[in-house]
């Protein structure tokens, strides 16, 4: 019974697929938070061989963010994300769901304020992003900024 416990204990990402089309890792971020909520925009359009788009998330209003450096982020298990496929299999899928978030786990009270909470993780080459949001984001394909 304890080994069920721990098993369940252990933060875990799985892939995020809101959207056809990503194959790539993205190149850059931008985030940006006004009356409306915030907005992720990944900059795929930034890798060389990648798409000429850029993706875009609206989140809305949210519970909190973070954004890291990629080589400061506190996440333990990162040989275990799921990767990118084919020419990218060396890069994480650039969406991730956080199951058993130990970020989410700190808010003791975020389960009875926000019960539907859920902890998304965004990638690129350089950063990532945490979002944790209650809403389903609004994701699209946007024209890419170098185009």
């Amino acid at each position: 019974m304890t080994d069920v416990a721990i098993e369940q204990a252990v933060e875990r990402q799985e892939k995020w697929e809101p959207i056809e089309g990503v194959m790539s890792p993205a190149g850059g971020v931008r985030v940006a938070e006004d009356h409306k909520g915030l907005t992720v925009t990944l900059l795929f359009s930034e890798i060389k061989g990648g798409p000429a788009s850029d993706l875009r998330i609206g989140f809305g209003h949210i519970v909190g963010y973070s954004v890291y450096e990629e080589f400061v982020h506190p996440w333990e298990s990162v040989n275990l994300a799921p990767r990118l496929a084919g020419h990218w299999e060396g890069y994480i899928y650039p969406l991730l769901e956080i199951k058993n978030s130990k970020w989410m786990a700190s808010l003791p009270h975020l389960s009875l304020v926000d019960p539907n909470c859920v902890h998304y993780r965004l990638l690129t080459v350089d950063e990532i992003v945490d979002v944790l949001s209650s809403k389903t984001p609004e994701v699209a394909w946007v024209k890419g900024v170098e185009s």
